[in-house]
């Protein structure tokens, strides 16, 4: 074995291409195993994804590429980078699940190599290159495989276009700080910055700018050089970059929509947003905290050990010459702004703080793989408190592979989808959860156990999370996906597909109870989402008078829901016409003279 290692090492050494070529190709198998394994296999997700993905299949069908639409109506929730992507990927594969997943996929794994890159290129030249290959790896590994990125890098919704682009702009400034005797790389990094904070602007809005902006400055005046990175910066250029990006999409939208799109985008879609609480989704201050644990795992329980290496109490030690070794304070103040940002905003969502993910992976991958020691820092020690650290990331693995081995016997039934847990309790997906997880925890003890003669064992802490993480990623989700789609997806699709077929000129389709939005997309014609008689015959009056979306009266329309919901609804087994069941939901025809009585006089 070690003369089979030897060999590798002399024929890596061989060839200085060899070692990052193969590095990045590894990198590029990880993203396609956390991002595109079987990100067709499942149909849209409710109710975020259902509605992204129908903005841009609009869009193409239309041909209209400056007004969004949502289910017959102008939709300035989001501006339109997210939609032209997807609209892009449709033209170009066809529109389907796979392709709408395409191009969030693409920009979580373009945050991934831009992040081994710049390691690369900001290593000291002087250093091995097994250690700046390895480190480049090791962070851009700890960004791949945490449950965050891989969840929404296989979704097609706005957060990911949005955090990746703040991310690939916040890269940019990290390469033009850090290569400043690099005039060449300087100008890719102002490059990078601008450009990627118009994509941010143009995914997601004022944000885009504002949040990047923020962090550079918080950075720029604890490093005591604001005011000379001002002088150095070539604003020009970048300004115009920055608005030839934004303003032509932002112009021609009001110059299609006028007053309209201005005061919905950024009345309602930002400032209510931020001051508001929207779509009853509120929090307390702290409410990211939790998120940021959860959504870190496991990289997330070596933070606190991280955030103490940087010894940020004295600041002196930031005021040496610019240079990679700053990237650590960089990525401290990349989580924690972010974060306190979105804390301090009414409306709360977890996928809100993405952007600040790739900061908190830097962090950790910083702690286990650091740069040469420069003034001030210290390699990386081992001690109790990464000792500690482990242990709790031991005893979390244990307590996860024990629930996974334990889930058939406590799993719970959904009277949606009542044969769900019957599927999983059959499957052995139990078990290919708890394995890997069970095997890490087995390497994190003995990691653990032999660091106390050997202390740089703990320096390897990383590497089974990251074996567990990956070998979840290659067994489960190959065998969790077509369970998923078929038990708890398919039903919706097929009968919202029939809802599209079976729907007589000018008849109405509602959706009852929880919101499918994915219905609009499945059935091709417009939905009222509504949750009892009388917001039913509002909805159907209000759409009538307002925009004809469903002119004449009609003598019937269709309801499509889940059992209990048309129960809950009023509609029992002989008030209407079962035009199909899956499982426990069902498409019927209602009378229109029956919703009337259900309403009452």
């Amino acid at each position: 074995m070690q003369h089979a290692l030897a060999r590798l090492e002399s024929w890596l050494d061989h060839d200085p291409l060899r070692r990052p070529l193969l590095a990045l190709l590894a990198l590029i198998g990880l993203c396609v195993l956390a991002f595109f394994n079987q990100l067709a296999g499942l149909g849209l997700m409710d109710k975020t994804e259902g509605l992204f993905v129908e903005v841009p299949r609009q869009m193409l069908l239309s041909g209209d590429w400056v007004t969004p639409r949502w289910n017959g109506v102008p939709f300035f929730d989001y501006p339109v980078w997210g939609y032209w992507m997807v609209g892009l990927s449709f033209r170009l594969f066809g529109i389907s699940e796979g392709a709408a997943r395409l191009p969030a996929a693409m920009a979580a794994t373009a945050t991934v190599l831009a992040l081994f890159g710049l390691l690369l290129v900001l290593a000291p030249r002087d250093e091995p290159q097994q250690r700046r290959v390895g480190r480049a790896s090791l962070c851009a590994a700890v960004l791949t495989l945490n449950p965050a990125w891989v969840g929404w890098g296989r979704s097609s919704v706005t957060d990911m276009f949005l955090a990746s682009s703040i991310s690939l702009a916040l890269l940019g400034f990290a390469l033009a700080w850090g290569a400043a005797d690099r005039p060449a790389l300087r100008r890719l990094g102002h490059t990078a910055l601008a450009l990627f904070c118009g994509v941010a602007v143009l995914a997601k809005g004022p944000v885009g700018l504002l949040l990047p902006g923020l962090v550079i400055l918080l950075f720029l005046l604890l490093r005591g050089q604001l005011l000379q990175e001002v002088r150095r910066t070539p604003w020009l250029p970048m300004l115009a970059l920055f608005l030839g990006v934004t303003i032509p999409w932002y112009a021609a939208a009001t110059a299609a929509n006028g007053m309209a799109f201005l005061s919905h985008f950024i009345g309602f879609s930002n400032l209510d947003r931020f001051t508001s609480v929207l779509y009853s989704h509120p929090g307390p201050p702290w409410f990211y905290l939790p998120w940021l644990v959860l959504l870190l795992l496991p990289w997330s329980i070596f933070l606190p050990v991280a955030v103490a290496r940087l010894r940020f109490g004295r600041p002196q030690i930031w005021r040496g010459p610019a240079g990679p070794g700053d990237l650590p304070l960089l990525a401290l103040i990349w989580l924690l702004l972010i974060v306190a940002f979105f804390s301090a905003a009414a409306t709360k969502l977890p996928g809100y703080i993405l952007p600040a993910l790739p900061g908190g992976a830097l962090l950790v991958g910083l702690l286990f793989a650091p740069f040469p020691v420069a003034a001030g820092q210290s390699e990386l020690v081992p001690g109790p408190g990464l000792r500690w650290s482990g242990a709790i990331n031991a005893l979390l693995l244990a307590a996860a592979a024990l629930a996974a081995a334990l889930a058939p016997g406590w799993i719970g039934g959904d009277p949606s989808f009542p044969g769900f847990a019957e599927v999983i309790r059959a499957s052995p997906l139990p078990l290919l959860l708890a394995l890997p997880l069970a095997l890490a925890v087995v390497a994190l003890t003995v990691a653990l156990l032999r660091s106390k003669r050997q202390p740089g064992a703990l320096a390897w802490l990383w590497l089974p999370n990251a074996a567990a993480f990956a070998a979840v990623l290659a067994l489960v989700v190959p065998a969790l996906t077509p369970l998923l789609d078929q038990e708890r997806l398919l039903p919706i699709r097929t009968l919202a597909r029939l809802a599209g077929r079976e729907a007589k000129q000018g008849e109405p389709l509602l959706v009852v109870g929880y919101k499918r939005y994915s219905v609009v997309y499945y059935s091709g014609r417009p939905v009222l989402f509504v949750s009892s008689p009388d917001e039913a015959l509002k909805a159907l009056s209000d759409r009538e008078a307002g925009r004809g979306s469903y002119a004449g009266s009609g003598s019937t329309l269709l309801l499509l829901g889940s059992d209990p919901e048309l129960l809950d609804f009023g509609v029992g087994p002989g008030d209407s016409a079962l035009l199909a069941r899956r499982d426990a939901h069902r498409l019927v025809r209602l009378p229109m003279d029956r919703l009337h009585q259900l309403v009452g006089p």
